[in-house]
């Protein structure tokens, strides 16, 4: 059975204790990337629509990732309810076999190898409406769509360049003129406290002209504090608040226009965070070694790709069994301040996680490690931070659903393959 039924099916069970008999109308899913459970357990947090939420909802204390717990594979199975492996997203941005990859991302829909709920939801006749969502970008199943897209020429004006590829087209102009205001660098830029309010303005007037029966929408804020400065700093609490705040503005939308009674709100993040305070760069055992080039485009045999807080390990070559056996010694001959910084994670276990399968092993760092796709400097370095992407689920989210015959209720955990098929359901959809 694949990964998203069995997930699934599991938490159906769940969910039935949880859901009353009525069929809500409108199914709204929103991720606040990088949250963590801590952003709304901890009293000193000024998260207090996500508390009241919780408090009246049903509470998810840990949604388990995929590998990795990166934004755009954990985006695409949270549609999916598939891993990598199945809808084919592995990465934020793919791997090119030793070419620079600092330039492109997953961007567009049909990257995506798998159905998604907006085409289930389309092709039931329900109207679909999405905000800033990865891989997203083209949808033929999204009525009303801006997705997360940008150009490579960063002094362009980002909002111009992305308004071509909304849906329909002028979606975005309308959107500036009746919801949100004129969108540019000051008023949108990525990582500031007015993109969240401004992107729930959005949300807000689209449910109240269009009424779309599903929505997704991706707030951003909260995951470049915990990048730039980790876990606990000032700015992110300003952050956290940001990202409430435009929950608690689309609820009180919805209560308002006396919708609250026949929607449910999924708010959860895509992945959790962890601080780190060192470096780790793989790629510079293999230039030294010579199995790869010190700059992207020249010889190799091995690279090591670190898309998210794990290094997945690519042969040129898949059937090169002697430069994989010359790492293995490389890894095996390790002085020991660098090998007790990381795991070594075999084929069978990226396997059953989902990984791409392309990948022949994978480097998962400790807690407190980050790694890096560096090819010359330092093996090791020390530097702070937040990271995220590990395989085992040390970077965890969290999950609560709050509304429609939604009753109070907690449970431990659920993988993140169980949300697409649970959305459907909702939606009476099949």
């Amino acid at each position: 059975m694949p990964f998203g039924r069995v997930a699934a099916a599991m938490l159906m069970i769940l969910f039935a204790t949880a859901v009353k008999a009525q069929q809500p109308r409108y199914v709204i899913l929103i991720t606040i990337d990088g949250l963590r459970a801590e952003m709304i357990d901890d009293p000193l947090m000024p998260s207090p629509f996500m508390k009241m939420m919780s408090r009246d909802g049903l509470r998810i204390g840990r949604v388990i990732g995929v590998p990795p717990a990166a934004t755009y594979p954990s985006h695409t199975t949270l549609v999916t309810g598939e891993v990598p492996a199945r809808h084919r997203v592995f990465y934020n941005r793919p791997f090119l076999w030793n070419k620079d990859t600092a330039r492109i991302s997953y961007w567009y829909a049909d990257s995506i190898a798998v159905p998604t709920i907006w085409q289930r939801a389309h092709e039931a006749g329900m109207k679909t409406a999405s905000l800033f969502w990865p891989v997203s970008t083209g949808s033929p199943y999204i009525d009303y769509n801006v997705p997360e897209f940008w150009s490579l020429d960063y002094s362009c004006d980002q909002m111009a360049y992305i308004k071509p590829s909304c849906t329909p087209l002028g979606i975005l102009d309308e959107l500036e003129q009746n919801a949100c205001g004129k969108l540019d660098t000051i008023t949108y830029q990525a990582g500031s406290l007015q993109r969240d309010g401004r992107t729930a303005a959005m949300a807000n007037y689209l449910m109240n002209h269009y009424q779309p029966q599903l929505m997704t929408i991706h707030l951003i804020t909260t995951d470049y504090s915990q990048h730039d400065l980790g876990t606990q700093s000032q700015r992110l609490l300003q952050d956290v608040a940001s990202a409430d705040h435009a929950v608690g503005t689309i609820i009180e939308n919805l209560k308002l226009t006396h919708r609250m009674d026949s929607t449910v709100i999924l708010v959860m993040g895509d992945h959790g965070f962890c601080d780190y305070s060192q470096t780790l760069s793989p790629n510079v055992w293999l230039t030294r070694a010579g199995l790869l080039s010190e700059r992207p485009g020249g010889e190799w045999k091995a690279c090591f790709y670190a898309g998210g807080n794990t290094s997945f390990l690519y042969l040129r070559k898949s059937n090169d069994k002697k430069t994989l056996r010359h790492i293995r010694r490389l890894l095996e001959n390790l002085p020991g301040a660098e090998r007790s910084l990381f795991r070594v994670v075999e084929k069978d276990e990226l396997t059953a996680k989902g990984a791409d399968p392309a990948v022949v092993l994978a480097l998962e760092p400790m807690v407190g490690v980050s790694v890096t796709n560096n090819r010359t400097g330092e093996v090791v370095a020390q530097r702070k931070g937040g990271t995220h992407g590990f395989i085992s689920g040390q970077d965890a989210t969290t999950l609560i659903a709050f509304g429609s015959g939604i009753s109070p209720g907690r449970q431990d955990s659920i993988r993140q393959t169980a949300i697409a098929p649970w959305v459907l359901q909702l939606l009476g959809v099949e």
